[in-house]
């Protein structure tokens, strides 16, 4: 079990911006297979501030997500069970923490391309060249180009929360847009020594926008975060809402998926880092396996 430090009344630096940088792969885990969602770099910068005594985190994402069917050596449509995609894109959240329920309140808002302007064919053969791996030979047959907006909110209240050692939130979660249109449902379950959610790495809240009284000077947790996820619509799957090509190769959405996530948060000072290992269900109806990977995240906050 982990190990629990029980420090009364620390009062925080108040680090006002936090970057951070996540990337997941599913190469982490060591299986020697690439398929399926199988790179993502992603980059944040975070801010705090209050407003009508309720603290607010806002946050600033550039991102790539590559996705590729199983089977690497592609000779023809036929071998595509997933379709090639890669998907860039841009997001604004907007966190609102209510400290007298422990609740945390999110909307956002952003704008992603799919298709070869997305550099998702690019990137992949750069670093497969660059750390030896074989070429995905079908990336001819990619989603083609489209852009599109997409909007989200979420919300998570603690159900129950002991202090010590254990903490359970419940989190319901609704996009809809061009890219992803879906609705999650799913529970942080948390044991180990963590911070209110206001105040936790578990929702990015270790910034502060002035001295905060904390229960102790770091926090370090390991988490299982459930979810059902029902899919409405996902264009690294499906396409563009609005392209039509003969030469992309598409897929029919499965629309119930189920994701597991497992981790291990670490914070302090200045640092968050976040190890995750991650389960997912079938995307597409002809998607042969389930997919895993792992993430793995660094954050730095400053003044």
């Amino acid at each position: 079990m982990i190990s629990v430090a029980h420090a009364q009344g620390v009062t925080t630096v108040p680090y006002a911006k936090e970057i951070s940088f996540t990337t997941d792969n599913d190469a982490y885990l060591f299986q020697k297979k690439d398929a399926y969602y199988t790179n993502g770099f992603f980059f944040t910068l975070r801010t705090a501030r209050e407003k009508n005594g309720k603290k607010i985190v806002e946050g600033y994402e550039l991102g790539q997500m590559i996705f590729t069917p199983l089977i690497r050596k592609t000779a023809s449509p036929a071998d595509i069970d997933r379709p090639y995609c890669g998907y860039l894109f841009l997001r604004f959240d907007h966190t609102k923490f209510d400290d007298k329920h422990n609740s945390v309140f999110q909307y956002g808002a952003g704008i992603g391309e799919v298709g070869n302007a997305s550099f998702g064919e690019s990137v992949q053969n750069s670093y497969h060249k660059l750390l030896g791996y074989g070429r995905f030979t079908g990336w001819q047959y990619q989603v083609k180009n489209a852009l599109g907006a997409d909007f989200g909110v979420s919300y998570a209240r603690a159900f129950h929360e002991d202090s010590s050692w254990i903490k359970f939130v419940p989190v319901v979660e609704a996009n809809l847009g061009m890219n992803y249109t879906n609705a999650k449902l799913g529970a942080y379950l948390c044991v180990g020594s963590f911070e209110n959610n206001s105040n936790s790495a578990l929702w990015n809240a270790r910034i502060q926008s002035k001295s905060t009284a904390t229960k102790r000077k770091y926090e370090l947790f390991a988490y299982w975060h459930p979810q059902v996820i029902l899919q409405g619509y996902n264009s690294t799957v499906q396409g563009g809402m609005f392209t039509s090509d003969t030469v992309q190769v598409l897929g029919k959405l499965q629309q119930w998926m189920f994701q597991h996530s497992w981790g291990v948060c670490y914070a302090e000072g200045r640092w968050t880092t976040n190890l995750e290992l991650v389960y997912q269900s079938k995307e597409a109806v002809d998607q042969k396996t389930a997919q895993q990977y792992v993430s793995i995240r660094a954050s730095y906050r400053l003044h």
